[in-house]
């Protein structure tokens, strides 16, 4: 069975693996090509792929950070089964980095197609789910660079590092500050380019009719950061002088 293939904008045809590489380096004419069916099984697979690499690199230096957490986290004196104890901590890793790394795309594709669904109905409406959820998957390929470039210092460091410049903030900075401007990771920021260009796209338009859906989520992504990061730290806080 033949692999099917996009018409590209110039009369080029170009397969949808090959879109997973024009999307980053000529996105305006790769989304053009696909018009309002971009495929869904092609950039999912390439996110799940990404997810199992991230998973590996991570996983280690996952179980031992917790590990280390939990340890501390005891009291002097208090004896403890510490076989017992990793292997808690080993199938919650996996259970967590497996909801992330490869589950994660998935859904999060799923809801913002949903959101797109809804900002489409102000742009005339007619494209189906599946398209969004499409588009929304090549769009997000950024994401998936950014979280493998993670996963692979988190493997030589052995501790999360931070890609924003939420990194350069003293350690007296405000949680609420640091989840602002943790939104600013240059990755996720071309993302959210790609995503307005793709979604203009879906209906014909123009790449600069498109940014509505990228501001929009944008925006309340950031916002419900710094809300649940300043709801943390109250807790934590409120529990601290309790």
């Amino acid at each position: 069975m033949s692999e099917p293939v996009l018409n590209h904008g110039d009369g080029r045809r170009v397969s949808p693996w090959a879109a997973v590489l024009r999307v980053l380096t000529d996105p305006a004419e790769t989304f053009r090509a696909m018009a309002a069916h971009p495929p869904v099984l092609v950039p999912y697979l390439v996110h799940t792929l990404v997810g199992l690499a991230v998973f590996a690199l991570t996983y280690g230096p996952t179980v031992d950070l917790a590990m280390e957490a939990a340890v501390a986290s005891l009291p002097p004196g208090q004896e403890v089964d510490f076989q017992m104890m990793q292997s808690v901590m080993r199938w919650s890793a996996v259970g967590t980095l497996a909801a992330g790394s490869v589950i994660g795309p998935w859904l999060t594709g799923f809801v913002l197609a949903l959101v797109a669904t809804f900002f489409g109905q102000f742009q005339g409406g007619g494209v189906p789910l599946a398209s969004y959820m499409g588009m929304i998957g090549y769009a997000r390929l950024p994401v998936a660079i950014s979280n493998l470039l993670a996963g692979i210092l988190m493997a030589v460091t052995g501790r999360p590092v931070n890609l924003t410049p939420a990194v350069l903030l003293p350690d007296t900075a405000g949680p609420v500050l640091a989840a602002v401007l943790s939104a600013f990771n240059p990755l996720h920021l071309w993302y959210y380019v790609l995503l307005g260009i793709g979604f203009a796209a879906l209906f014909g338009r123009e790449p600069r009719k498109g940014w509505a859906l990228p501001l929009a989520l944008f925006v309340m992504t950031t916002l419900f950061t710094a809300a649940s990061a300043g709801l943390s730290s109250a807790l934590t806080s409120s529990m601290t002088l309790n």
